[in-house]
């Protein structure tokens, strides 16, 4: 894996699941990490990336608020000086079929799954702009582009994501800002193993850990070796990122 000390990274949704082990690997490759989550979620993760000998914080942070996004960012880059990294992976489901949703249920998912990454960009991005790198990535889903059964708000609310990503990693292309989107499969997280996802049990269900080399490659890019792409993680090292040669 590349080194990436020096580099300060921000993760959200790092209490658990995708989120924990990608705030992890990026401190034990020398980041510097942010981990954010609601209260004190996070400590768990941090507690366990100092046991290893990384440098990590908790930040308290609810994604839905702005005021509380702005300033988790400000401090990040107060208190370290930059964000080089941006790891947008909190979401949360709505399933429901349209004629039952709960429109409040459908409010919280775009503003968790949608608004917040948005958000997030919106506040690290000027920073990265002033120092001329950054790569910023996020966690996307199949639903994105599939059908799942009574899953429509959610499906909207990851193909909104996607568009929202490649769109943006053309307006920050010039800064060399890396901007990417990652789908991880079917990860055995809190929330696949809660739900009963009809269409993909035949589908296999992967450890968290599986997503750490193609994590730690997008933290290393720049718009000029990789960006503005929707990809998937059962193609690392076959058609994208460090590739394979046979």
């Amino acid at each position: 894996m590349m080194n990436l000390s020096g580099k300060v990274a921000l993760v959200t949704g790092a209490s658990r699941g995708i989120g924990a082990a990608i705030a992890k690997t990026l401190a034990a490759q020398g980041a510097t990490v942010v981990a954010g989550a609601r209260g004190s979620n996070a400590e768990t993760t941090v507690s366990s990336i100092a046991a290893g000998g990384g440098k990590a914080e908790a930040v308290a942070l609810d994604v839905t608020d702005p005021a509380n996004v702005e300033s988790v960012v400000s401090g990040a880059i107060g208190k370290h000086g930059r964000i080089d990294i941006l790891v947008n992976n909190a979401g949360i489901d709505c399933e429901s079929p349209v004629v039952d949703m709960d429109i409040d249920l459908l409010d919280r998912c775009l503003a968790v799954n949608v608004r917040a990454p948005l958000l997030l960009c919106k506040f690290a991005v000027p920073g990265m702009l002033a120092q001329g790198s950054g790569s910023i990535f996020c966690i996307t889903s199949g639903a994105a582009r599939g059908y799942r059964p009574g899953r429509v708000g959610y499906s909207m609310s990851k193909a909104a994501l996607e568009r929202m990503f490649v769109n943006l990693a053309e307006e920050v292309r010039p800064a060399h800002i890396a901007v990417n989107v990652l789908g991880p499969g079917r990860v055995d997280t809190w929330m696949n193993r809660r739900g009963d996802w009809p269409g993909t049990a035949h589908i296999p269900m992967t450890q968290p850990e599986a997503i750490i080399p193609a994590a730690v490659w997008l933290a290393q890019q720049s718009a000029t070796s990789f960006t503005g792409q929707v990809v998937e993680l059962a193609d690392f090292g076959v058609t994208w990122g460090a590739i394979v040669h046979s």
